[in-house]
């Protein structure tokens, strides 16, 4: 009898195993239910077809990329190490990890290069891999460049240049990096090549015009120019421009230019301290401590800024004003020659406790 029970519970024993589902194999394989409504529509979608084939690493990749997309980024690296964990050969799984790890308010630099590097070494070198290789190549390039690291940057863009001739791309990264090295002559020869095959290539465009705008050469002015016609709403367009007609004297020029700027762009901080140094040059010193007050605000620790409003405060006879302004210049920054020279003529003595 005791036997018989043994035997009975046993079997229940594994009756019951059987019945309930494999909680282990879920957690393993990055179980979502496709009935969970806190995912949007999408992730139910793909995770249905997970749940059916959860050793299929395609569709963890094709989830993380829907995370992805939809900002979750903790959630796409969870899926896209487990399509690695399935499949630890596939470049392409690496690379969409170099751009999660770059991705958000966690970027690690560092950890990204390691994923691209990985997947460059994985991929094949048949003519089905050339563009994925190619594709980390540039992302892989682009953080070499970031991090200053000019020769290995500049190696990977010359590899993709050799097998595309014809890409804008490369040449437009080689200039940027001879500019960074202070070579502008090779610089200017590479953005002009830039657009040899994209002559509506914006950021090309926008270096010419700021190498031209430093050497106060008229062609600025056409590439500004043209750069609007690309983009007519850019702001840092508009705002070189400004700034170039700015140093010929062209104030009202500058102005419109500028008062455009900070309706397109509330943070921009730049525009507002040269309307006020225009408006404070022209007398209208009220209008100028107010563009000065927004730029301020925006930038608390902007000293030249606090001079400038010390000395338009001056000129309203607001000497007070002008004290604490040029007081708080000096703090930042205490560099600030004409705020030390305001100092001295307002001569107001404050006494300490």
């Amino acid at each position: 009898m005791l036997y018989c029970k043994t035997l009975c519970f046993s079997i229940l024993t594994l009756i019951l195993l059987a019945s309930v589902p494999s909680c282990k194999k879920k957690n393993n394989a990055r179980f979502i239910s496709d009935t969970d409504t806190t995912y949007s529509a999408d992730i139910r979608s793909i995770s249905k077809k997970i749940n059916e084939s959860p050793e299929n690493a395609e569709l963890y990749y094709r989830r993380s990329n829907a995370f992805f997309q939809e900002d979750n980024f903790k959630q796409a690296l969870l899926d896209i190490d487990f399509a690695i964990h399935l499949d630890s050969v596939n470049p392409l799984y690496y690379f969409y990890k170099g751009n999660y790890m770059m991705a958000g308010d966690t970027a690690n630099a560092l950890e990204a290069e390691k994923q691209y590097s990985r997947a460059l070494s994985l991929v094949p070198s048949t003519n089905d891999g050339k563009n994925l290789k190619i594709d980390i190549q540039f992302e892989l390039a682009k953080l070499l460049l970031a991090k200053q690291k000019y020769n290995e940057s500049k190696a990977m863009y010359m590899s993709i240049n050799k097998v595309d001739p014809s890409n804008p791309a490369p040449y437009f990264f080689l200039g940027m990096i001879a500019k960074e090295q202070g070579d502008t002559t090779t610089a200017i020869q590479l953005f002009e090549r830039t657009l040899v095959y994209d002559d509506k290539h914006y950021n090309a465009i926008m270096q010419l015009g700021n190498i031209y705008a430093e050497w106060k050469d008229k062609r600025a002015l056409e590439l500004f120019d043209k750069a609007l016609k690309i983009n007519a709403y850019s702001d840092e367009a508009q705002y070189a421009k400004g700034l170039y007609l700015q140093r010929e004297n062209k104030f009202k020029d500058a102005v419109i230019l500028y008062e455009s700027v900070a309706r397109l762009n509330p943070a921009h901080i730049l525009c507002r301290y040269n309307l006020g140094y225009i408006h404070g040059l022209f007398g209208d010193y009220n209008k100028a401590i107010t563009y000065l007050d927004q730029a301020i605000d925006l930038s608390p620790e902007y000293a030249d800024a606090y001079t400038l409003r010390g000395a338009m405060k001056e000129k309203t006879n607001n000497n007070t004003g002008a004290y604490n302004d040029y007081k708080m210049a000096l703090q930042l920054d205490p560099k600030q020659r004409l705020a030390e020279d305001g100092l001295k003529r307002i001569n107001i003595t404050i006494s300490m406790p």
